[in-house]
């Protein structure tokens, strides 16, 4: 990790896996916040957009869940206030790509186009909503938006036949983190439940051949009830991993940025450190 990744992701890794300090994982990922009170500056390796965003966002709001901050801290406060100032009342979410992402060096996932907002629908609109109530207080108007995108959101869930990985997982956070308050919990999470299945790559020869899902990419613990109908392949799927770590003891991104080889070599370096975190974190809970 000291070779490969950013002072960032060497925080994280040494607070989840060595005992380190939660105030330097905060004081590093401050670093990527702006005035308005949102996160940009390529916290997302993917794009290097220096403003705001909805995507940079919410990956800070997964790392400040994962340090266990509060709503009081300083940190939170101007993310929450952000949420608020950035919410679309048209669209009645946070748009996920914008004009201004065309700007910078970018993958070609981040590319703006006119009705892209279509593609993206709630990610990561449903889970920065759960990252809003939980950090407000009841009745509060971060509260009661958090809310509104809530209700919109689970309607669209119910209504959805398939649905990508990663709109799957900011679900299955929002789940999480709201627990029963998350209307019908039962029938919202058979919903999760079905999406995922649907989604999940089982071919295990395919794996890392082209981008998907795994089975340890929509199943999160040995509580969840997808592992005890796909244990085998979960167990598939941990060696998978051990299979390929490079020489170097790390993981690359399997995905590129097609013709831009040049900023995508500084972009998949920082990725290898975001992408040895989650695995690990995989290999503990699962092993």
């Amino acid at each position: 990790m000291q070779r490969n990744a950013r002072p960032l992701e060497l925080a994280r890794w040494e607070y989840l896996f060595d005992g380190g300090s939660r105030e330097r994982v905060i004081q590093y990922l401050a670093s990527y916040q702006n005035e308005d009170g949102g996160f940009g500056n390529g916290l997302e390796p993917d794009f290097w957009l220096p403003d705001s965003s909805a995507i940079a966002t919410w990956s800070a709001c997964q790392q400040l869940i994962e340090v266990n901050a509060t709503k009081d801290e300083k940190i939170v406060r101007n993310l929450v206030n952000y949420l608020l100032l950035s919410y679309n009342r048209e669209a009645e979410l946070w748009l996920t790509v914008t004009p201004e992402h065309n700007l910078y060096p970018h993958a070609p996932h981040w590319q703006y186009t006119k009705d892209v907002q279509s593609k993206w629908m709630y990610n990561p609109s449903v889970e920065l909503a759960a990252y809003l109530i939980h950090w407000s207080n009841e009745e509060s108007e971060a509260n009661k938006l958090g809310w509104q995108v809530i209700e919109k959101a689970l309607t669209y869930l119910q209504q959805a036949e398939d649905m990508g990985f990663h709109e799957i997982n900011n679900y299955q956070k929002a789940a999480n983190l709201l627990q029963d308050k998350m209307g019908d919990s039962k029938k919202v999470l058979a919903k999760i439940h079905q999406l995922a299945e649907r989604a999940m790559n089982k071919l295990p020869d395919t794996w890392g051949k082209s981008y998907g899902a795994t089975p340890l990419d929509l199943i999160h613990n040995k509580e969840d009830l997808l592992y005890h109908q796909y244990r085998n392949l979960v167990e598939e799927n941990i060696v998978y991993l051990h299979k390929t770590i490079t020489t170097e003891g790390v993981w690359n991104p399997s995905w590129d940025w097609g013709d831009d080889q040049l900023n995508f070599a500084v972009a998949k370096q920082q990725w290898i450190g975001i992408i040895a975190i989650n695995n690990q974190q995989k290999l503990q809970i699962f092993q």
